[in-house]
Order: C-alpha cells, then sequence, then structure tokens
C-alpha cells in the first residue's frame, strides 16, 4: 500500500531503510519523502501567502528586504516561509502580484529599478532573470513608489513620485521578466502616489498630489497588444477641496491610494484622501474609463488614511490609519453598497493597528486583512504586520492569535498571493508522496 499515514511517515524517521513493494529505500529517499512531507503539511495548512516591503528605517535602503509569511488557513496567523526575508537592497517601496500567483513585483524607491521575483512553492522568492530591472539607466530620482499588475497578468504598471510618470511594462509570461511598452513613460499629475488597474484590464488609474496641492487621478486606456497607455477624455479627473476649512491642514487635497471594487452597476473607484480625512467615490464608464464623482462622497475616516484595498470576495472596504501615528494607527471597515457603491462603516470600527499602518491587504479568500505597520524613529522604525480576522456577515475585525507578528525595518506596503498549490495541486502533492 502506498504510504499515506502519519504512522507511516513517522516510521520513515525511526529507520535507514524501508521495505515497500520488496523494494529498498536509501536514506536518502527516506529524507526526500520526509522533505515532501514537511513541505505537504505546511501547505495544505496554508490559504496563502502575504509578502511585505521593507525598506530598511534608519539603515538605509541596502538593509531592504522583503518579509514572506505562509497564511493559516484555520486562524489567518502568520508562519515565516523558507529563506524569508529575502534581500532587497533597493529600497523596496510597493510590491504587487500577477494574478496567477507565479510572479511578484517590487518597486525599488532607492535605486529606480522593479525587482521580479518567481514565488514557490512553500511561498519563497527567486529573483527572475534580468531582475531588477531599470527604470531609465540614464536617469535617477524617479521614486518609483507604487506597482501594479493588471488582471490578466500581461502588464506591470509604475507611478514614479518625481517625474510625476507612469511608466508600463510588458511581463514575459515564461519568465516573468520585463520589458518596457512602447512609448513609456507616460504624463501624470503632480507627485503620483499610487496605481491601479480596473477589474476588466482596460484602464489603469493613478492618484496624484500633495499638500496644499490640487489632488488627481490620471485615466488611460490599455493597448492590450503592447501596454502601452492613452489617456482618458477628461484626464486627469480632479478631486475637491474643501473650502470651507481653515488654519491646520490648509485647504487642499492629497490623494495617496485608488482601488477598484465590483458594482451592480459596473465598477467604483475609490480614492483616500490622507489630507482630507476621507474616501471618494467615482463611478467607472464601463466603456470609455471616465470617472463621475458620487455626490455621496467623500466618506469621513477617523484618522489619516494612508492605504485602501477593497474586498474582492465580499462587500467590504479597509483603510489603514496613520495617524494618531504613535503609539497605534487604526485600519477601518465600510460596508459597500452592491447598486451605488456607497460606503458605510462596520460595526467597531476603526480597529486598533500597530504604529503608523500604511499598507492594507486582504487575503484571496476575503477572511483576513493584514496591515503592514512601519513604526516610526521612536521605535527605530521596527516593522509588524497586523492580521485580522474578517466577520462574512458584518466585515467587522477581530485580530488573530498571535498578532501583530514581526517584520523587518521600516514596512512600506503588504499583498497577498492565493496558494497556487490548493486543490488539484495537493492531489499532486499527495501523489509524490506514494512510491511507484
Amino acid at each position: 500500500m502506498p504510504l499515506s499515514t502519519d504512522s507511516d511517515l513517522t516510521g520513515l524517521g525511526r529507520g535507514l531503510f524501508l521495505f515497500t513493494f520488496g523494494k529498498v529505500l536509501s536514506p536518502f529517499c527516506v529524507l526526500c519523502l520526509l522533505c515532501a512531507f514537511a513541505v505537504s503539511t505546511l501547505r495544505a495548512q496554508s490559504v496563502g501567502f502575504v509578502y511585505v516591503t521593507n525598506a530598511g528605517g534608519n539603515s538605509g535602503a541596502a538593509a531592504g528586504s522583503i518579509s514572506a509569511y505562509s497564511i493559516d488557513r484555520q486562524t489567518g496567523g502568520l508562519l515565516p516561509v523558507p529563506g524569508s526575508p529575502f534581500a532587497d537592497p533597493g529600497g523596496p517601496w510597493s510590491i504587487a502580484v500577477d494574478p496567477k500567483n507565479r510572479f511578484a513585483y517590487i518597486a525599488n524607491r532607492g535605486d529606480n529599478t522593479i525587482s521580479a521575483y518567481a514565488i514557490g512553492g512553500t511561498g519563497a522568492l527567486t529573483p527572475v532573470p534580468g531582475s531588477p530591472f531599470p527604470q531609465d539607466p540614464t536617469a535617477s530620482g524617479e521614486l518609483p513608489v507604487s506597482v501594479a499588475v493588471d488582471p490578466a497578468g500581461k502588464f506591470v504598471f509604475v507611478a514614479n513620485y518625481n517625474y510625476r510618470t507612469v511608466r508600463a511594462y510588458q511581463i514575459d509570461q515564461n519568465t516573468g521578466a520585463l520589458t518596457q511598452a512602447p512609448g513609456s513613460p507616460f504624463p501624470a499629475g503632480t507627485n503620483p502616489q499610487s496605481v491601479t488597474v480596473d477589474l476588466s484590464g482596460k484602464f489603469v488609474y493613478v492618484a496624484s498630489g500633495y499638500h496644499n496641492a490640487n489632488g488627481t487621478v490620471s485615466a488611460y486606456t490599455i493597448e492590450q497588444s503592447n501596454g502601452s497607455l492613452t489617456p482618458i477624455p477628461g484626464s486627469p479627473f480632479t478631486v475637491p477641496t474643501d473650502r470651507s476649512k481653515t488654519g491646520f491642514p490648509a485647504p487642499g487635497t492629497m490623494p495617496c491610494s485608488v482601488t477598484v471594487h465590483a458594482t451592480a452597476a459596473g465598477q467604483a473607484l475609490y480614492v483616500a484622501d490622507s489630507f482630507q480625512n476621507g474616501i471618494w467615490l467615482y463611478v467607472i464608464d464601463g466603456a470609455t474609463g471616465v470617472l463621475a464623482l458620487s455626490p455621496a462622497s467623500p466618506f469621513s475616516v477617523p484618522g489619516g488614511p494612508y492605504s485602501v484595498k477593497a474586498n474582492s470576495s465580499g462587500p467590504f472596504l479597509y483603510a489603514s490609519n496613520s495617524y494618531p501615528s504613535y503609539p497605534t494607527g487604526s485600519v477601518a471597515g465600510y460596508t459597500i453598497d452592491t447598486v451605488t457603491g456607497s460606503l458605510t462603516a462596520v460595526p467597531g470600527s476603526p480597529f486598533l493597528a500597530g504604529a503608523v499602518p500604511v499598507g492594507t491587504a486582504v487575503d484571496p479568500a476575503g477572511r483576513f486583512v493584514f496591515t503592514a505597520n512601519q513604526g516610526s524613529s521612536m521605535n527605530n522604525f521596527t516593522g509588524t504586520v497586523s492580521a485580522y480576522a474578517v466577520d462574512a456577515n458584518t466585515g467587522a475585525l477581530a485580530p488573530v492569535p498571535g498578532s501583530p507578528f514581526a517584520a523587518g525595518l521600516e514596512p512600506t506596503s503588504i499583498a497577498t498571493a492565493h496558494d497556487p498549490g490548493a486543490g488539484a495541486g495537493a492531489r499532486q502533492r499527495r501523489k509524490a508522496l506514494m512510491l511507484p
């Protein structure tokens, strides 16, 4: 009979030889079986992976790294994957995972490059050929601060804070390597801070703005053959300013994060405005990509929203609030009206987070929410990850056992990936444990 029970596998570790089907296994084969069993057990407990970019804090960009974790499918707890953290000396600032969960892409603020990694079976990261990819070898100081991948996994888009541009890349479907699209880079607004792609993969949106300025959202149509971008009529779209405000903060906007969610009418675009402590809602025209500001917005956020993320598996949206910045921040939760896209705070919101939460992510199944907590100079930018279980009925958050979990120095963003070994892949792993 094939080896499949725990007692059988435990017995492997007690002997140097194993007799099965009249064959003798060497110690090397026994070790292989034990390793395969360990990997299989780890992945059987995992519902996916979490990745956090660590910029390095006071130690500088050279200390940059990526922390990788396996998500416990029962509790949502995080366990470091083998080899984590993975060195990334370019000053990693933003991370995105392709929809097929094969590759992860990092915008490196420190050296103006884009790192690309293949995601292994355990969640470990391996640089793809040619990584990191320079944006412009003849220039410096672009400050790539946000990266996104289209839903088909064909293109990567990067917002550059200093140069006021967005760059587009084609993804090699075999290796994950990047090649810049024709015409790249493309003009964006003042100080672009966040980039996203709509759910249809036809449009790109870039949030731009800084204190006391007029924030905007630039919108583009994606050329499906090569990833090049064409501005949508009416772009850039204004993020309104509340002129009734006096004193500090002075009138102005700072759109710093964008996300999309499906509605009965199509799609909604949400823009976090950290300067005005609100979230703006725009309705996306599915044919043209044009944005229409919802009169119901802005929706108030308790604190300065820095990162906003919609739950693709449920009608909820979450925003990390960096202020009050020390010793703790918070994460606000909202229910999304399935028809209009309007937001209503979930019961108990906001929820306690770590020091300066700057990144928000939702696991692919919509069961858990994670925030990357940057820390501050007061704790030498010691980073953590807060993990929460999502109430499927209300969207309320409850900390999972063991949260917060240790991260590297100065986390800046966070992303999740589905475990590609789930389902049929799990059956293949079980077969790997069987002898011929």
